[in-house]
């Protein structure tokens, strides 16, 4: 998955809007601003047109029915402009539009734009209400550049991207988002993925939410393109320090279909999913990218929470090690799944149900109230702590048990992530059965030195 930074290291204001209801428009500036629309500027030099209309005006409009066409170079946007698009704005794929301090981007009236990259370079900055298409650039949105500086209060706001490779890229290795709302969006019919936050160790507040994500299929052979949200930190190590971490992020209301793989983690710590719906997230998707077929993927991940995740006809979950080139490097530590349903009776074949493997010497792993049908869970390694609670599994016999835990890993190199003192598993209220109704589970070895048991329908094997 990781090479030396990352799965993808090839892939190189809104505070002086007015508050009065008194103006139609949502962008109307406070007394003393003015508006200039680019058409009245030079029509066959637009870097000089903007650059004049930028000059003369705090908001320069697009207006309906105009377009800025054959953009191929870089525009940047002073501090504390706007740009109002109601018309359209179109490039080569070279074209952007570089956001300073205070800047925002707004589509208004069905604005659009096709093959132009938003360049976010600055605190402040808002993008809102934006159609965006285009296979010619990477990413549509871009949050990155090369200078160390803290970008803080970003907002992307009910924008629709279709028809692109990335929807949002953020590169975060060399400086810092610190506060970023990413709401209320549509991704459809992408290469790479929706929302990508990538090696994004120095970011904190970061709120991705309240997001339809359809069709996101990568059929031009790019390896790891083709995830609907992905955050990743850098290198795996099983201290988890917070330096090298993805962290402090929710991941929220999040409605998926037509994928390979929904919302993915790669080293993160201090992180909420909660609020998912997803439906037919399989391995016709991206079949030639290279990574796994789940709902939500967690990898190498610390002190985390996946809440209310409802799928159908879906690859379930998958919490598992940090790799990079086959040497296990950290295993998933102290976290509560809770709120679980997989619905997989009208499949006609086999896909995973949940697959965690979880592990170290102080963790503690707690998964509460999952129904599935016709998937197996499956528990790998041993944490310190294990707790299940009210959990029903069915699935048919021809495909394995229901329940399924792999505790001795004795003679396997993965059994170093074991816990081995003051071990506790707690199991209570548990029903895991084939399609006839009877006991289906495969236990290997019960040896923690704490065993609660309560309603199971099933016997554990004797430590």
């Amino acid at each position: 998955m990781l090479k030396k930074i990352t799965r993808r290291s090839f892939i190189s204001a809104c505070s002086v809007l007015a508050a009065t209801p008194l103006f139609s428009s949502p962008f109307a500036r406070a007394a003393g601003s003015r508006t200039v629309n680019i058409n009245q500027y030079n029509n066959h030099d637009w870097i000089a047109a903007f650059k004049q209309a930028f000059t003369e005006g705090d908001t320069v409009v697009v207006p309906a029915g105009f377009t800025c066409d054959n953009i191929n170079t870089g525009i940047f946007i002073p501090e504390g402009k706007t740009l109002l698009i109601r018309g359209a704005l179109t490039g080569n794929g070279r074209g952007r539009f570089v956001l300073q301090d205070g800047c925002q981007v707004i589509g208004e009236a069905g604005g659009r734009s096709e093959n132009i990259t938003l360049d976010v370079r600055g605190s402040n900055c808002v993008i809102r209400g934006l159609a965006m298409s285009g296979f010619g650039p990477v990413t549509q949105i871009y949050i990155g550049g090369k200078k160390p500086q803290i970008m803080r209060n970003l907002i992307i706001d009910d924008i629709t991207v279709t028809q692109a490779n990335y929807a949002i890229l953020r590169q975060g290795f060399h400086n810092q988002v610190a506060g970023a709302r990413i709401t209320n969006s549509r991704f459809s019919h992408l290469q790479g993925d929706a929302i990508e936050w990538n090696v994004a160790i120095n970011d904190q507040d970061i709120l991705i939410s309240d997001h339809v994500i359809d069709n996101i299929n990568c059929t031009n052979g790019k390896i790891n393109w083709g995830i609907g949200i992905g955050l990743a930190g850098s290198t795996y190590d099983n201290d988890y320090p917070e330096k090298q971490a993805v962290k402090n992020f929710v991941v929220a209301n999040i409605t998926g279909s037509n994928c390979r793989q929904l919302v993915h983690v790669e080293n993160g710590k201090h992180f909420i999913i909660r609020n998912v719906k997803a439906k037919n997230i399989t391995p016709d998707f991206s079949k030639k990218a290279g990574i796994d077929n789940a709902t939500v993927a967690i990898y190498g991940c610390d002190n985390f929470v996946i809440d209310n995740i409802d799928m159908v006809d879906s690859a379930g979950m998958l919490i598992g090690y940090g790799v990079i080139k086959g040497d296990y490097l950290s295993i998933p530590q102290n976290f509560k799944i809770n709120d679980i349903s997989l619905d997989n009776r009208q499949l006609d074949y086999k896909l995973r149900g949940i697959q965690i493997s979880s592990g170290n010497a102080t963790s503690f792993v707690a998964i509460t109230n999952v129904n599935m049908t016709r998937a197996t869970l499956e528990l790998h390694n041993k944490p310190q702590h294990l707790f299940l609670r009210n959990i029903n599994v069915m699935q048919e016999s021809t495909l394995g048990p229901a329940l399924k835990m792999n505790f001795d890993l004795r003679k396997d190199v993965r059994g170093k992530f074991m816990a081995k003192e003051e071990t506790l598993l707690s199991l209570a209220n548990i029903k895991a059965v084939n399609e006839k109704g009877q006991s289906s589970v495969d236990i290997d070895r019960v040896d923690q030195q704490i065993v609660n048991t309560d309603r199971l329908n099933f016997r554990l094997p004797h430590g």
